[in-house]
């Protein structure tokens, strides 16, 4: 009975269940939490200067406006030279849900190369100071990833920056890749790839926080005779979820605004000239955008959005993980 019960738990690798795990992780939050990411990147791009006497998520209403002043004005499409009328709410899903499909397939792919490498990196690491072993196999496995996803993140920066009615905006994820070779350059796939390699720092500060405060509830309900099942409720991964990702974001939310602003920095004609550096986008945001809270644009809505999107990704991915594990 127990080599039944073994070979059935063999049906998955390791590997495979790390994959599939983050795979499904990234899949459901991206899906739930999208319009969130469309409202956090139009803020970061927002280049009014913060005041102390504007009301309180007046920015994110302007952007709301925005959002359904171009899903009213878009009540038509074009086909075959004659115009249709779209049914109400696909005017305001095409806006909120706008850059859905290379948000999906970067998240989908960062998500399950992320866990996948990260498993692998503790493994082959395996440090007996575990703080290190987290910090060290998340911090690898965070610059790989963020490598070899960087063209889609690019691409849906821009995408989710502008109205696909604005001027100069992608059509589609096939019109940015055309527009970004010929106009760019394949190097333009690669801007604010650095800032994105200091923000793998926050990722590891929010996966050892994470694994040792995981560590820690286990290890109490190891010492607790009571309780004869070990593991963490659903309740439990989203209260230590939510802790890690609020304190590894306070520290190095500024690293998003300036990597969005050097994303989004589009070389044409009219700025051939002009080159964008990290140091012009940080005398930008304190001379003229309001100083230090400058580099917090759109921080609210990014709380609001990344604590939802993180505790679904670490819920999603731990019950996966446990559901497949136990076939």
């Amino acid at each position: 009975m127990n080599e039944i019960r073994h070979n059935k738990s063999k049906k998955f690798s390791s590997r495979q269940v790390e994959i599939l795990s983050g795979l499904a992780a990234g899949f459901t939050t991206t899906i739930l939490t999208h319009p969130l990411d469309v409202l956090k990147i139009r803020l970061q791009l927002d280049h009014n200067r913060v005041g102390m006497k504007s009301k309180p998520f007046q920015s994110v209403i302007n952007i709301i406006k925005q959002l359904n002043t171009d899903a009213q004005s878009s009540t038509y499409i074009n086909f075959k030279h004659q115009k249709f009328k779209t049914p109400f709410p696909i005017n305001y899903l095409s806006q909120y849900y706008r850059g859905l499909i290379p948000n999906l397939i970067g998240n989908i792919s960062a998500w399950g190369l992320y866990f996948t490498l990260y498993a692998e990196f503790k493994k082959d690491l395996n440090l007996s100071n575990k703080s290190m072993n987290y910090f060290l196999s998340s911090t690898l496995a965070g610059i790989s990833t963020s490598i070899l996803t960087n063209p889609i993140w690019v691409l849906k920066t821009r995408i989710l920056s502008s109205s696909k009615n604005s001027k100069n905006a992608y059509k589609s994820v096939i019109d940015g890749i055309k527009q970004m070779l010929f106009q760019e350059g394949i190097l333009s796939f690669w801007k604010g790839c650095l800032p994105s390699m200091v923000q793998v720092f926050q990722a590891s500060l929010q996966f050892t926080i994470y694994d040792n405060m995981k560590n820690y509830i286990i290890k109490n309900q190891q010492l607790d005779n009571n309780k004869n099942q070990l593991g963490l409720s659903n309740w439990q991964y989203l209260y230590i979820s939510a802790t890690s990702k609020i304190i590894s974001t306070l520290i190095f939310y500024p690293t998003q605004v300036i990597k969005s602003r050097l994303q989004n920095f589009k070389q044409n004609d009219h700025n051939r000239q002009y080159k964008i550096t990290i140091n012009k986008i940080i005398k930008q945001l304190y001379l003229k955008e309001g100083g230090i809270s400058a580099f917090y644009k759109g921080l609210s809505t990014n709380i609001i959005r990344v604590l939802p999107a993180t505790c679904i990704t670490f819920v999603v991915y731990e019950n996966v993980k446990k559901f497949l594990i136990d076939l």
